[in-house]
């Protein structure tokens, strides 16, 4: 599944992060941005480090390394810090990484993004848009293995949010993508296809790197195209889910890391139908803890989001009721 998604889904979310930040800084001060990124993105977090990594560490040790403790001494194994791929049953911040990465590059950003938006620089539409998407495409290139961390390059996230910030909040730019994506999206389709090939005969070399470079770019290209095609509406869906999007994302794993570990041990039928109730599940359970903890205001304060607002009837509506 990595192989398929990997290569563009990250940067297709800082991207995305990059285009957001240019439309909150119409509204932001300095300040307030930076409060709200401690409040949204570091509070968050800490708590996710605390409280829902490490039961996948926990989990991982048992699974590879016959792990005999409970789940509390297992503590002072997660923070010991080795490889931070989490299978030795050490520290990892899993998939909150990103959440980690962003926090970092939008307050190392900050002083550029606050300068540029306050002098209305335009890096973005012209008639050599396409030479510029190329450029930015072989900085990314190059640039890919400085500050790595677990393999997760600070410094090409940067540029890929960046991009977003620059790039992709124009209006016009993003129409271009959503025209594009009839050509766009065929080729991504299409190199998906072959890298899972490749990968699967092990046809690496330098074929790979140069598939995987225009793999990323036409799945974000495509795929912005796309959403700016069909899903730029307001729907009763679209408003529950761009609330509970970042939640679930802190939220997920850990549910389907405990769900897989009982099923791979215990569930006894084919693997196509473990990964179909593991996917549905999984969701399902998420999304019932989005709702439980978003009506409370300290769960809700600590996972980023706002505690949802119980409405409750008026005096006299509650009166009427009481004698019904």
């Amino acid at each position: 599944m990595n192989i398929s998604t990997y290569p563009w889904w990250m940067p297709l979310l800082f991207v995305l992060a990059g285009a957001s930040t240019f439309y909150a800084f119409g509204k932001r001060t300095a300040k307030k941005y930076i409060i709200e990124r401690v409040l949204k993105l570091y509070i968050p977090f800490n708590v996710a480090l605390i409280l829902v990594i490490p039961v996948q560490t926990y989990l991982a040790d048992i699974y590879f390394n016959n792990y005999s403790g409970n789940y509390f001494e297992h503590f002072k194994e997660f923070f010991v810090f080795t490889d931070f791929t989490g299978y030795d049953g050490h520290f990892t911040p899993a998939h909150t990484w990103f959440i980690l990465y962003l926090f970092l590059i939008s307050l190392i950003t900050l002083p550029l993004l606050k300068l540029a938006y306050s002098k209305n620089f335009d890096l973005k539409t012209s008639r050599f848009m396409i030479l510029k998407l190329l450029l930015i495409g072989v900085v990314l290139y190059f640039i890919k293995p400085i500050g790595s961390l677990g393999g997760k390059s600070i410094v090409e996230f940067m540029a890929w949010f960046l991009t977003g910030f620059f790039v992709f909040s124009d209006e016009t730019f993003q129409e271009k993508t959503a025209s594009w994506s009839i050509v766009t999206f065929p080729i991504f389709a299409i190199l998906l296809i072959a890298r899972c090939v490749m990968y699967k005969i092990q046809f690496f070399g330098p074929y790979w790197d140069v598939l995987t470079y225009i793999f990323t770019w036409s799945g974000i290209l495509s795929l912005f195209g796309l959403g700016k095609k069909f899903l730029n509406f307001n729907s009763a869906f679209t408003k529950y889910f761009s609330q509970a999007s970042y939640p679930l994302y802190i939220l997920h794993q850990s549910v389907i890391v405990i769900l897989g570990f009982f099923a791979a041990k215990y569930v006894m039928i084919p693997y196509i139908l473990q990964y179909i109730l593991l996917v549905l599940i999984s969701f399902a359970i998420t999304v019932g803890l989005f709702e439980i903890f978003r009506r409370n205001k300290i769960t809700s304060f600590l996972l980023g989001m706002k505690s949802l607002k119980i409405k409750t009837p008026s005096a006299p509506a509650a009166c009427k009721a009481q004698f019904q």
